[in-house]
């Protein structure tokens, strides 16, 4: 019995495990065929009994049998030993990752965010190449409300020089809710120059033209009522918001409200996401 997933990754026999007699063979066959508390309780006692058995292929053959009952701290213990044991093995430690991050999706899905970034860090921590497990950590920030971690987190991201737009798109989301429309239209941009037709680019454009035409609704209620300047202020905030809209409204009520003609930001052409 394979864990979902990772049968093909993984297989669970050992060819270097054939050699070894007695009991500790006969509960590696009992693990294959998914017995895993008895297969537990037989190279408990082989190892209890002092035999000449080799301490690495004891702990990376209790961790099968942890992983097998989906308790992943303890096959994460065994693998962290076996690793210690023999650190140029890097079977071992794609092992260790696995369980790490099987254990924090198994947290998260709990929504035990706190614990689930712990394991993740640690899974990233050991592989720090793999973007898999930094990004499993955004997402635990994200539930937790930590935007503005998250954000320090993805620019990483981003100065690492990631190809993802999905990436850039996070960001501008966050920029987005932080108010930050210059820095969101430019992630926007850079998410579409990776994949013109991403389609979170278009859905977070139309939240950007929905709050451009909130503001500039707000801004006519204001002026209405003589509140001139915060009237401006939803101005400037619908012209940022949707720089490309062309109605001519915008630049007459700014002039009516500032008393100045106002100068409108160049339009952004490359966040155009083209005809379908």
């Amino acid at each position: 019995m394979a864990w979902v997933g990772t049968g093909s990754c993984w297989p669970h026999t050992h060819p270097s495990l054939s050699h070894l007699p007695g009991s500790f063979s006969q509960g590696h066959q009992v693990l294959v065929v998914a017995e895993c508390q008895a297969s537990g309780r037989i190279v408990g006692r082989e190892w209890q009994s002092g035999s000449p058995l080799p301490q690495v292929e004891f702990y990376a053959s209790r961790a099968e049998a942890y992983i097998q009952l989906c308790d992943f701290s303890s096959a994460a213990q065994n693998l962290r030993k076996a690793y210690s044991s023999q650190p140029e093995n890097t079977d071992f430690l794609e092992r260790l990752t696995l369980v790490l991050y099987l254990k924090g999706q198994c947290l998260f899905e709990q929504c035990a965010f706190l614990d689930a970034l712990n394991v993740f860090s640690q899974a990233s921590e050991l592989q720090p190449e793999k973007f898999c497990f930094r990004y499993r950590c955004m997402a635990c920030l994200l539930a937790l409300k930590r935007h503005r971690e998250c954000l320090s987190f993805v620019t990483k991201e981003v100065e690492h020089g990631t190809t993802n737009a999905d990436v850039y798109i996070l960001r501008a989301r966050l920029y987005n809710f932080f108010q930050q429309v210059d820095l969101c239209h430019r992630d926007l941009h850079s998410a579409l120059l990776l994949d013109p037709k991403h389609p979170q680019a278009k859905v977070l454009l139309k939240v950007m033209v929905d709050q451009a035409q909130e503001a500039r609704q707000e801004a006519g209620i204001l002026a209405v009522q003589g509140k001139l300047q915060r009237a401006l202020q939803c101005i400037n905030c619908a012209i940022e918001n949707n720089p490309l809209d062309p109605s001519p409204a915008l630049p007459q009520m700014c002039c009516v409200i500032s008393g100045e003609p106002l100068t409108l930001p160049r339009p952004h052409r490359s966040l155009s996401l083209g005809h379908p």
